[in-house]
């Protein structure tokens, strides 16, 4: 929810802190700098303190940043400065959790059931977007609702760190000799990178272009609706085609030419056009994590999975710090309709890259 009510949350950011789409851009990418940095220290940190602990401790972390954000004074000098550190407290936190999640959930199930196992963790992305679609109106229209929402992930992100802690043992994870590095593949980060880039600068600028064109609350609302579910269905679809032998080589490919065409659909005038794009990329955006989490297990042994998986997040987590600089930068200069055209054009280069990996698998 920190990351993906962004998006929608956005024109209101605009209003009531006055930034231009650089700077709403830059905001984002601090919370991926420091998703980026969290993923990075997750390996280390989870052999010293245990799986699941670092898992309480960076979701405590979340909270706290989401809590500085919803504080945030509007009109004030000091808002951009103070939502930035809560977005960067929001990406550590984050990024920390993701790989300790998915190293206890890979621990706790067989091998049979990591594909399923790992389409629910990511699926939980589209069931956020779906939440802030439902109240667009209101984070949009109001000063209050983008604080709101940031209380609303603070309390979340409390409920996990402290109620619902994840159960694995205290030992998972923890003092394990560190195991020998090994890459999941040079193209196979390529196209991360590239998704990365991609799909944050669409789901950063899509809320602002319909806003930006005087669409209705409601045709912002159904799009983004739209973009939650299509996530959704797009994790369900990726443990489908993850379970067929052979054919899941081309998961990645097929994932990443649905955002590219989905972007470059979505750079048409209208609200439909808008939907269509929205249902494409998302469709895409949740099963190619589910994706890379699979193909980066199948190529490293148990041990050394969390250094993989860490290494291959991190590369993405770069393409996330760029995509809104480079989109916020272009929407500056040439109007917000060129993110559309900037995301076909990297999602395009990660096709490549996929099918460069799939040629050399």
């Amino acid at each position: 929810m920190a990351r993906f009510t962004y998006g929608v949350m956005l024109p209101a950011l605009k209003r009531d802190l006055a930034l231009d789409y650089f700077g709403g851009g830059f905001l984002n990418s601090v919370h991926l700098l420091g998703y980026l940095a969290g993923t990075l220290a997750a390996p280390l940190l989870g052999r010293r303190l245990g799986m699941p602990l670092l898992s309480r401790g960076a979701h405590a972390l979340v909270a706290v940043g989401a809590l500085l954000c919803a504080l945030v004074p509007a009109q004030s000098p000091i808002g951009p400065a103070l939502l930035a550190a809560g977005r960067l407290a929001t990406g550590l936190g984050a990024g920390a959790a993701i790989v300790a999640i998915l190293v206890i959930t890979f621990a706790a199930v067989p091998v049979a059931s990591r594909s399923m196992a790992s389409a629910l963790v990511w699926s939980g992305m589209g069931f956020a977007v779906v939440l802030s679609g439902v109240a667009a109106g209101w984070l949009v229209d109001t000063g209050v609702g983008w604080r709101a929402a940031f209380l609303l992930a603070a309390v979340l992100a409390l409920l996990l760190a402290f109620v619902f802690p994840p159960s694995g043992t205290p030992e998972a994870g923890a003092d394990a000799a560190p195991a020998g590095f090994r890459s999941p593949g040079l193209f196979l980060v390529a196209a991360y990178l590239m998704f990365g880039a991609a799909y944050i600068a669409y789901s950063t600028f899509a809320g602002a272009r319909l806003a930006a064109a005087g669409a209705p609350i409601a045709a912002v609302s159904g799009m983004w609706v739209a973009f939650g579910a299509a996530m959704i269905a797009g994790s369900v679809f990726s443990f489908a085609v993850l379970r067929l032998e052979g054919r899941h080589r081309l998961a990645l490919f097929a994932a990443l030419l649905f955002g590219a065409v989905g972007a470059g659909i979505s750079w048409a005038e209208g609200p439909g056009a808008a939907l269509a794009g929205a249902l494409l990329v998302g469709g895409g955006l949740s099963s190619t994590p589910t994706i890379v989490t699979a193909y980066t297990r199948e190529r490293c042994s148990a041990a050394e999975y969390p250094r993989a998986f860490s290494f291959a997040t991190a590369v993405m987590g770069i393409g996330q710090l760029l995509g809104p600089l480079a989109a916020g930068a272009l929407a500056d200069r040439f109007g917000v309709d060129t993110v559309a055209l900037f995301a076909l054009a990297v999602y395009g280069l990660g096709a490549a890259f996929a099918a460069l990996d799939r040629i050399s698998a």
